[in-house]
């Protein structure tokens, strides 16, 4: 069967600056393409090519005749605002199937994880979970054979994503997918294409694997040219001793072999290998350290949403110095009405009874609606309120992080997520906290810089706090789990629980949290026990050491020797 599209020889530019030259690209039916890149790459331009709605610059795009192709973009069309999901869903179908196709448009966001209830609300009121659930849908619907989705995981809660996933696996329409979730990619694409240094890097296996197998490709072309380039200076030192010959000598031969070794040094530049630059980003954190034996305690506290409501119990929390700690919970259930709760107190009353803060306590915040930053504000004087120092460490700073000189006064207000995200952790590093909270800290940054900032946060040895929706990410980064869920705050011991607390066949072991999990019991329960923590040891050993968890694999080996004693 023919290609449902190709692309053959694609370049692009924005302005002056070029995104992408001579790209090829061929999506079969049935393909599952994970697109990945840097920040400002080209990736949402790419899929604004591939779906007709821009032109690119040089190189042709040709679409089968049966195509049928949908896109999921970032953000809702604005024109949406004002209808009811049922209406913004139903209005992808003909005016003449609308009443009686409505029931499809009906199964559909049930199928998606919506209540009947919901069906009636107002686009403008959804989370922007719902929005990107409902521009699935709209996709959906017209039961297309390829669709080009961007960004689709932003906003959404576990649960959310969970079910996205499960619906990506069972879906028999090709889709190309731009996503900085490295987990969810993993689990719903066959094939990788990463877009770097204005090219294409494409692999047929998912991106942990695609991402291994980029590594080695770098390695042996970094290997290649330190190769080329000696053998260069080879050729150069001869050419010059053969030209110098030939002037002392006054033998054209030796002139004319001179110069013909010139010719072959020319062509043998041109030929290099090329070697990756990188992404640029730079996420660098710097923590001070604190000596102390808690950093903060809670203790018999209610955590209540702004309209009074009580949305969990805290009966005992302690975050101590050096802990890595994961805060996990459905959207709703109070993940960051808690953090604002512990900045409040730790701006307004560190003092206080609420929330016991450790007098060396100095605390870095990363929230992820950004609030902090003023708009109205240029970079260099964000820096200059936030951190101080005289303008040359400021200007510095910013050009190191990756702001070009001529921007330092350009507005918050006008920087893309990625680049308050940057503005974010150059605060952070330069104010030098001994203690890191961070909300959805992974939104605005491409994968990239989600291993940057791991790699930083583990080498630093930082305490932190974290919220976010990128398992990987926690999986990487936390040693301890603290779970919201039924209305109080309970510590569990690996964070599958809650990845699995929605899934179809969990056990009811998996729904428990560590306080109420059950020992096991018989010699079948003890033998699936030890081969699960086993696997968990193993796999956290087969890390890189800077990733791997001493605390959790000493408290797996002391489980694993417990029950090995009961049998």
């Amino acid at each position: 069967m023919p290609p449902l599209l190709q692309c053959h020889r694609v370049s692009h530019s924005a302005g002056t600056k070029s995104l992408f030259k001579s790209l090829d690209l061929t999506i079969n039916s049935g393909d599952r393409i994970g697109l990945v890149g840097h920040n400002g790459s080209g990736k949402s331009t790419l899929l604004s090519i591939l779906n007709g709605n821009d032109s690119a610059d040089e190189g042709d795009i040709s679409r089968n005749n049966d195509l049928h192709l949908e896109t999921v973009e970032q953000f809702i069309d604005p024109r949406l605002n004002d209808m009811t999901m049922l209406e913004a869903l139903s209005e992808k179908l003909p005016t003449e199937e609308r009443v009686s196709q409505m029931y499809r448009a009906e199964q559909l966001l049930a199928q998606l994880g919506f209540d009947e209830s919901e069906f009636n609300f107002l686009v403008r009121d959804l989370s922007g979970g719902q929005q990107n659930r409902l521009m699935f849908a709209r996709a959906l619907l017209t039961e297309p054979n390829l669709i080009l989705f961007d960004e689709p995981t932003n906003h959404l809660d576990l649960k959310t994503l969970l079910v996205f996933e499960r619906y990506l696996k069972s879906l028999e329409a090709a889709f190309l997918i731009i996503s900085h979730d490295r987990e969810f990619l993993d689990a719903v694409t066959e094939r990788t294409v990463f877009l770097r240094d204005e090219r294409f890097y494409q692999f047929a296996m998912p991106y942990t694997k695609a991402r291994a197998a980029l590594e080695e490709h770098d390695e042996a072309a970094r290997a290649a040219r330190e190769q080329e380039e000696k053998d260069i200076r080879r050729l150069e030192a001869s050419a010059k001793r053969l030209a110098t010959w030939g002037k002392v000598y006054d033998n054209e031969d030796l002139s004319r072999k001179a110069k013909s070794m010139e010719k072959r040094i020319e062509k043998l530049k041109d030929e290099q290998t090329f070697v990756s630059k990188g992404s640029g980003l730079n996420l660098t954190i710097d923590v001070g350290s604190a000596r102390a034996n808690r950093m903060l305690a809670i203790e018999q506290q209610d955590i209540l949403a702004p309209d009074d409501r009580v949305l969990f119990h805290i009966d005992d929390l302690v975050i101590r110095p050096g802990d890595r700690v994961a805060l996990l919970g459905h959207n709703g259930a109070g993940k960051t009405t808690l953090i604002n709760r512990i900045m409040a107190e730790y701006d307004n009353n560190r003092d206080g009874d609420v929330i016991k803060f450790n007098p060396q306590c100095d605390i870095g915040y990363y929230d992820q609606e950004m609030q902090r930053l003023d708009e109205s504000l240029g970079l260099m004087q964000t820096l200059r309120d936030h951190c101080g120092g005289p303008d040359s460490t400021l200007k510095g700073a910013l050009i190191k992080a990756g702001f070009p000189y001529k921007d330092l006064d350009k507005k918050v207000s006008v920087l893309s997520g990625g680049e308050r995200a940057r503005l974010m952790f150059l605060i952070i590093r330069m104010n030098q906290p001994n203690f890191l909270v961070l909300d959805e800290p992974t939104n605005h940054i491409d994968i990239q810089g989600k291993e940057e900032l791991e790699a930083q946060i583990l080498e630093t040895n930082a305490t932190v706090l974290i919220t976010s929706h990128d398992r990987r990410f926690v999986d990487n980064i936390a040693e301890r789990y603290l779970l919201i869920s039924e209305g109080k705050l309970t510590e569990i011991n690996r964070p599958e629980i809650f990845y699995n607390m929605d899934s179809p066949d969990r056990s009811q072991q998996e729904q428990q949290t560590d306080g109420d999990i059950s020992e096991p019991e018989g010699e079948e329960e003890i033998l699936a026990r030890i081969v699960e923590l086993e696997a968990l040891l193993e796999a956290d050993l087969a890390r890189k050491p800077k990733f791997q968890k001493p605390k959790l694999q000493e408290t797996w080996r002391a489980e694993i020797e417990a029950l090995i004693k009961a049998l």
